[in-house]
């Protein structure tokens, strides 16, 4: 049978499985209205409590099995497929990306990845405008990688609004999402394979002509990691891809930026302590028994800088001086010419996650760390973040990747969400 790079799971749940649901409807509905009336975040407004609660007690309430088939049960392309037919605005082409000769064991049973052009047409409204900033020769491309543990596709209702809020605030000309393969069907290093089977078919391809200045980098959780696997590979190439030579050369491009929303950079070394805010399980909807499961599931080389963009502080004797050289490289630490030009990190104080986030901003990333609230008004946003070519952002209160809960429940106003339009708008 031919693979595909995201196809849903083939098992379903037992007659019993599914009788067994039935008195978990109101138990769910009890924990929700629970949550809204005394456990709220008042750090968010009601709609962003709503989205949270909905999503956490969801599954805290069901097993995990049901929850896998369902989250599984629709692959990244089709999503993307059907909120297209639903947007009519939007003109979407795919591309099978190949792969390299499988001369390599690595490569054994990596799919190819599918890359999907999306290119939002202005509105009626806004058309004189987006002609006159844009520009005919506006090549600007933001390429995104989806999260999900590396394990779940994307989920469209609340990553696709939200990954169209950053291409119109990057006023890009187009935005490419790559449709990795999914563990643990597919796991490390697969994803990494793919992503640079995709840049290089951006870079090389006569139909497509980008060069890096034209691309913006960005992912959120896994997607994220992703990001930063990919840069890593760049300024030193794994034994999992061809390298791409382009960035060993003096004066080289760099990429226009690098976006790392919450990302997923930290993996938990066997035996060391917990690497987790164990304080935010009970305001974020990721737990650190799920990141867990995530992790076992994709089975990373946590030795690896591919991997571990960032290691924890209890093994930092282990692998740090190989991700300082590499961060170093990136960032233009080292001497030589940055890879990306401008750097953005942002992190939900309310995230299990919390800790590794500012760990990878402050040590790997560098820069200034700046707070930002809900009272923060568009003016001190403003200057806040615009213009800071490195900076890592903490957005106060907020869960993992809110932007994309916020983008499900149609809320615009969240922080995070404004700290990366505001600074997307500067790039």
């Amino acid at each position: 049978m031919e693979m595909t790079a995201d196809k849903p799971p083939s098992d379903s749940l037992t007659l019993w499985e599914k009788l067994s649901l039935t008195w978990l409807v109101p138990l769910f509905a009890a924990r929700c209205i629970q949550f809204l009336l005394f456990q709220r975040n008042p750090s968010l407004h009601w709609r962003q409590n709503l989205a949270l609660a909905l999503l956490k007690l969801r599954r805290a309430t069901y097993p995990t099995k049901y929850l896998h088939l369902q989250a599984r049960r629709i692959p990244t392309g089709k999503a993307i497929e059907l909120y297209v037919a639903q947007h009519p605005n939007i003109a979407h082409t795919t591309v099978t990306v190949p792969l390299p000769p499988a001369s390599s064991p690595h490569l054994k049973n990596v799919p190819p990845p599918t890359l999907h052009f999306l290119t939002p047409t202005p509105t009626t409204t806004t058309t004189t405008t987006s002609a006159t900033s844009t520009g005919a020769d506006n090549q600007t491309t933001l390429l995104y990688f989806h999260g999900g543990g590396f394990v779940n596709p994307l989920r469209a209702p609340g990553h696709m609004p939200f990954i169209l809020s950053l291409h119109k605030a990057s006023n890009a000309h187009q935005t490419i999402l790559l449709e990795y393969a999914l563990a643990p069907e597919h796991p490390y290093p697969a994803q990494l394979i793919q992503a640079v089977a995709a840049l290089r078919y951006l870079l090389t391809s006569t139909d497509r002509s980008l060069s890096p200045s034209d691309i913006i980098l960005a992912g959120d959780s896994a997607g994220g990691q992703l990001v930063g696997a990919l840069l890593a590979h760049l300024a030193k190439p794994s034994p999992y891809a061809p390298p791409l030579g382009y960035w060993q050369k003096e004066g080289h491009q760099q990429f226009k930026a690098a976006v790392f929303i919450s990302p997923w950079v930290s993996m938990q070394w066997p035996g060391d302590a917990s690497m987790f805010e164990k304080v935010n399980d009970g305001w974020d909807y990721l737990t650190e028994g799920q990141c867990k499961r995530y992790q076992a599931l994709w089975n990373p080389k946590v030795d690896e800088v591919w991997a571990n963009l960032c290691t924890h502080s209890a093994s930092e004797n282990r692998n740090t001086k190989e991700e300082q050289q590499v961060w170093e490289r990136v960032l233009g630490r080292d001497g030589q010419r940055a890879m990306v030009e401008k750097t953005l990190v942002t992190v939900g104080t309310a995230e299990v996650m919390l800790d590794s986030c500012r760990r990878f901003g402050r040590r790997c990333v560098g820069g200034e760390t700046v707070v930002v609230d809900r009272d923060t008004t568009s003016m001190d946003l403003e200057r806040e973040v615009e213009g800071r070519e490195v900076v890592t952002v903490e957005c106060v209160g907020e869960a993992h990747v809110q932007p994309t809960l916020d983008a499900a429940v149609g809320y615009q106003e969240g922080v995070m969400t404004r700290v990366l339009a505001a600074w997307l708008r500067a790039v």
